[in-house]
């Protein structure tokens, strides 16, 4: 047993390790066709990568998310009937198992008089 699972394991590593391996770095080919004036203009855009916060990052428009609030209300409709008979069961259940036990202690009246041969 101890040996499948060092097998196992080392399968592991090394079938990741094979995948995580770096590729051969290879130019495409429709780079290697680019004339001079191509490449100091890609290198005068790489030297002057600085620019304004929005041109680098532009901040995507977003509209209020309908489709998930309606999941979620819709969620909360079909799981609400349930939750409120489970706890109608839970809470029945509880109050007839505590019936007996939380009782209030009846209290008689010999315990008010006092005793005869104590006197």
């Amino acid at each position: 047993m101890r040996w499948l699972s060092l097998f196992l394991a080392l399968s592991v590593v090394l079938g990741t390790s094979a995948f995580a391996a770096p590729e051969k770095r290879r130019k495409p080919a429709e780079f290697q066709d680019v004339t001079e004036e191509d490449r100091a203009a890609a290198r005068e855009r790489a030297r002057n990568r600085m620019g304004t916060w929005r041109e680098v990052d532009p901040i995507p428009e977003s509209t209020f998310p309908w489709m998930q609030l309606g999941f979620i209300a819709l969620t909360f409709v079909i799981a609400a009937p349930f939750a409120w008979g489970f706890y109608n069961r839970s809470s029945k259940e509880l109050r007839d198992a505590n019936a007996f036990v939380n009782q209030p202690k009846k209290r008689s009246s010999k315990a008010a008089e006092p005793a005869d041969d104590q006197a």
